[in-house]
């Protein structure tokens, strides 16, 4: 676990590397509250968070902010063995699969009472809020919305000479293209698109094009074997045409930017967020552009949704309520802080946040939003909650996903798989 506090070391990115090599965390002054932060992100995020940290402590003498983070992969692994051992974070960034996991458990400290007060959520629209509560309670905050979206290397495409996929693109019309790139591409191993058949965004957004979705209200699985199977079968022609990268070059993605085959130059499109395409841009020296995902067909039902982004929560735990909720409502609604954390964690949707933020944000971060702004006819209405279990159901899509495409079992043995499994982990999850 990397710890590390503002009074450890000297601002900036060297400073800050530095304290994190370290692990060294400094005493605590007597009568001072030292809060925990745990997230999950890359080195954007890092110096981000870590300059907002340094101003709240400036402006808050007497608290101390200790950070701690981790690869996403790894991070709930690390919040749960945390959590059951009695040493949880202070601050949480929470994902939407686990949100009402940790909320139903007692983990999370309901917000309701803060707001008005301390918490200040007039300006979001109160669908956004409501995304964040379980059981009616308000477990926690979002930075903004954010939406699945095509993150595609157009270059890539243009060398080709193959038109790169675009709003409206069918998968048939993708897959098309994706063999028609990889035929033509001069670079040796490269390919049309990556394979998302164990990514859960890109799942959901097709079933809901289909009409179903991954659970429903009450916490059940909301989709059929055949659905799975449907999914996994599209993947395992793309790959036998060529379409897509092979499962060998595919299991290297570990679920962060920068191991996704995009950014590894094996493929020219990537299943992903649109907040991704600033880290994306970071590490790709070619240009990369936002679209979104393919469609069943031209009259599918909308896959795409603004769904609540990277969300932060108090631990139920904490010793320190109040002053964590004063930090909470500082990191995701001060004006000054905004400045700095643009749009990476989200894209705001309280107006004074997005005026504050327009002048400074980062080219990708523009082009997030501008993408956000082009898909309105794909977008639908939010989801319901994701329920106790969701986050291991998602890890259980990865494992299928990958025994399809490694050959140990078929797309329709792999949704069967699927489903039951899912169902018998939503049942324990109760």
């Amino acid at each position: 676990m990397i710890r590390l506090s503002r009074r450890a070391f000297v601002v900036g990115t060297g400073a800050t590397l530095g304290a994190l090599a370290s692990g060294l965390k400094p005493a605590v002054s007597q009568g001072d509250v030292e809060l925990r932060f745990f997230w999950w992100g890359n080195q954007d995020r890092l110096t981000r968070t870590e300059s907002v940290m340094v101003m709240y402590e400036a402006q808050n003498p007497g608290i101390t902010l200790a950070g701690e983070t981790a690869p996403f992969g790894e991070f709930f692994t690390r919040l749960a063995t945390q959590v059951v051992g009695g040493n949880a974070p202070d601050i949480i960034q929470m994902d939407f699969r686990y949100i009402a996991e940790y909320a139903s458990r007692g983990s999370l400290l309901p917000l309701d009472e803060y707001l008005g007060n301390l918490l200040d959520l007039s300006q979001i629209p109160a669908d956004q809020v409501d995304a964040n509560r379980v059981g009616g309670k308000l477990y926690g905050v979002s930075f903004g919305v954010n939406c699945a979206a095509l993150h595609i290397n157009s270059d890539a495409w243009a060398e080709a000479g193959v038109e790169a996929p675009t709003i409206g693109t069918t998968y048939d019309e993708f897959m098309e293209r994706a063999i028609r790139f990889a035929e033509a591409t001069p670079r040796n191993r490269f390919f049309g698109t990556s394979d998302p058949s164990g990514v859960e965004v890109p799942f959901e957004n097709y079933l809901r094009q289909r009409g179903k979705s991954l659970y429903t209200a009450a916490g059940e699985l909301a989709f059929a074997e055949a659905d799975a199977a449907d999914w996994f079968a599209l993947w395992a022609e793309m790959r036998e045409k060529g379409a897509c990268v092979p499962a060998d070059v595919q299991a290297t993605d570990q679920n962060t930017v920068e191991t996704s085959v995009l950014v590894q130059g094996r493929a020219a499109v990537n299943f992903g967020l649109a907040n991704a395409i600033g880290p994306t841009r970071n590490l790709v020296p070619e240009n990369i552009t936002l679209t979104s995902y393919p469609v069943v067909s031209p009259d599918a039902e909308p896959g795409h949704y603004l769904r609540p982004a990277t969300r932060v929560s108090i631990s139920a735990a904490t010793q320190h309520s109040e002053e964590a909720v004063k930090f909470l409502a500082f990191f995701t609604q001060d004006l000054e802080a905004a400045k700095i954390l643009g749009a990476e964690r989200g894209i705001p949707v309280a107006p004074r946040v997005q005026e504050a933020i327009a002048s400074s944000i980062s080219e990708g971060e523009r082009l997030s939003v501008e993408y956000i702004a082009s898909i309105g006819a794909l977008v639908g209405t939010l989801p319901p909650q994701s329920p106790p279990g969701a986050g291991e159901v998602t890890d259980l899509l990865l494992v299928t996903s990958q025994e399809v495409a490694f050959g140990s079992r078929s797309p329709q043995d792999g949704g069967a798989a699927l489903v039951q499994g899912a169902a018998d982990i939503l049942a324990r999850a109760q």
